[in-house]
């Protein structure tokens, strides 16, 4: 079998940052994309990071993955801050026109299974495949021997900061392990092997000055919601099938959508303290450090808090679900966890009704006579309980919540 040199496949993986293509998805991303879905983007701790970069400090930024949206949001702030960073994405990303795309916004493919290799022009690589072209294998195990001579490249020789997704779940029927978006809501926990490499390279290359910045980003609604259901249960034969239908709906249709029903959400992504990268015992333990570091930085939404309390319930009075929302709450506050969006101006708690009615206009779309496009509700309520529709959908959220309900029991 054919066999790519490691020069080449190392040519061919790499990001091409560029400050052109990054500023051009800037504007598109604030007057479109952004814009549709979102009715405001709230960044909190930016300033400490820009302080940490402009002093010479290496930075490693671990965040959760519940969207598309993340690395997205991530790179645009970064970018206007002038903190040059590279994003670790897997493989899966890198089809067709937005491979280079990919690239030239600063991302390097990394391989989580095994990458089929036709040409480096995309084009011709679609040709290739469609042609039936027998491609170069590219496995797992030779990837791994490339992988910290990136990080060399990156952190050492390029001077760039690093933006890395660790976060793993696990199928409970399979065992297969999927790197990505969380499909479950859950806050999934993190790979040691990711922290592991990379203090190692930042030792070998002489970067005592490094940090892993611990980042949480929290959506009052994640934009892609609707396709999680139908991704975990892999209706979709064909991967290609899916990822084009996923950004479509997610960069195209999603803002749209949300931009006509008036249905725009809120997203906070807050930047935590720095934890030294050079971290003593095993890496195990330091992952589950940082993913308790990272879980101490959500914002809890209106979405969260009563989805979460409904107890995985298709029904339930309204008086049990504000006496489950006070319980969960007083949890989530003795953890010193952010619940601001549910008090109002004057600091008293909001009502269950405006909660229930905020969740309505962002969750349930209703019917527009001139246009044909599709209409659901997940949430309904009347003087004396709350129905659910969706419940899949309930369930997404209500996760979001269970890290954090779970320590506050222990």
């Amino acid at each position: 079998m054919k066999r790519l040199s490691e020069k080449r496949l190392f040519k061919l993986l790499h990001h091409k940052w560029d400050k052109r293509t990054l500023t051009r998805m800037a504007v598109l991303c604030e007057q479109y994309v952004f814009k549709g879905c979102f009715s405001r983007i709230d960044i909190e701790g930016l300033g400490e990071v820009k302080k940490k970069v402009r002093a010479g400090t290496r930075l490693i930024f671990v965040p959760n993955h519940q969207s598309e949206y993340d690395w997205l949001i991530l790179q645009d702030r970064l970018f206007r801050e002038r903190i040059r960073t590279a994003i670790q994405a897997g493989d899966n990303l890198f089809i067709g026109p937005l491979e280079p795309l990919l690239k030239k916004c600063g991302a390097f493919m990394s391989i989580r299974k095994e990458w089929h290799y036709y040409s480096s022009n995309w084009v011709l690589a679609m040709i290739l495949r469609l042609l039936g072209t027998k491609p170069i294998v590219v496995s797992k195990e030779q990837y791994t021997r490339l992988y910290p001579k990136q990080l060399q490249r990156i952190l050492g020789e390029e001077g760039y900061n690093l933006l890395v997704f660790p976060g793993y779940e696990t199928d409970p029927f399979s065992g297969e392990v999927k790197y990505g978006r969380s499909y479950s809501g859950e806050f999934n926990p993190l790979t040691p092997h990711t922290f592991s490499v990379v203090s190692r390279v930042l030792r070998d290359i002489g970067v005592s000055e490094a940090e892993y910045i611990p980042v949480n980003i929290t959506y009052e609604r994640v934009p892609e919601d609707i396709l999680f259901r139908e991704f975990k249960a892999n209706t979709r034969p064909r991967k290609i099938a899916k990822y084009i239908y996923d950004h479509y709906y997610t960069f195209v249709k999603a803002p749209f959508s949300k931009e006509l029903h008036q249905a725009k959400s809120r997203v906070c992504v807050r930047f935590g303290a720095g934890v030294p990268a050079s971290f003593d015992g095993k890496a195990k333990e330091f992952a589950q450090y940082m993913h308790a570091r990272i879980g101490e930085l959500v914002r809890v939404y209106e979405s969260m808090i009563v989805f979460s309390s409904l107890n995985n319930r298709f029904s339930i009075s309204k008086k049990e679900l504000k006496q489950n929302i006070q319980e969960n709450l007083a949890r989530l506050e003795a953890l010193h966890i952010d619940c601001s969006p549910l008090y109002n101006h004057q600091g008293k708690l909001c009502s269950l009704d405006s909660m229930l009615n905020r969740i309505a206009t962002l969750f349930n779309q209703p019917k527009i006579p001139i246009i044909a496009l599709k209409s659901y509700l997940t949430l309904e309520h009347d003087h004396n309980e709350v129905f659910i529709h969706h419940p899949h959908l309930a369930a997404y959220y209500g996760n979001k919540l269970r890290f954090l309900l779970q320590q506050a029991s222990l």
